[in-house]
């Protein structure tokens, strides 16, 4: 299992396959109080649509409604940046989780009650993170 940081977010490698990655990444989720309120099935999309066979891959909208809420009240356009999307995706030893940073998603917007929600938000999937890689450093820096 391997963490790492990408420029947008954080990304774990584990070597358990899209479903059962994709069940532990939604039980961590809920732990840290996120619910999926989309999933987007890219793989049977292109399939349907193109008839383009492409390995698994998920694309979660994962919300928090106590920080969302605290998000949209501080700005109602933060809606256009939410909810934080999670992908998990099969790759040659496993499956890759990445989570969206929300520091670099709010990077757009200068308001502090954002920032403090973000930094929140961010801790938590930390979290989420580590639980589904098994690492306690998913790599990336605290603010």
């Amino acid at each position: 299992m391997t963490a790492e940081t990408a420029a947008l977010g954080m990304t774990v490698d584990v070597t358990t396959d899209l479903t059962a990655t994709s069940g532990k990444v939604r039980e961590a989720l809920r732990t840290e109080g996120f619910g999926v309120l989309t999933e987007i099935d890219v793989q049977q999309t292109l399939k349907i649509k193109l008839d383009v066979d492409s390995p698994g891959y998920l694309i979660l909208g994962a919300c928090n409604p106590a920080l969302a809420h605290r998000a949209i009240s501080a700005d109602p356009t933060v809606g256009l940046l939410l909810p934080c999307n999670v992908v998990i995706r099969e790759i040659d030893t496993g499956t890759r989780v990445e989570f969206a940073d929300p520091n670099k998603m709010l990077e757009l917007i200068d308001n502090d009650v954002l920032r403090e929600v973000a930094a929140e938000a961010r801790q938590k999937l930390m979290r989420v993170a580590a639980a589904v890689g098994g690492v306690t450093d998913v790599g990336m820096e605290p603010d």
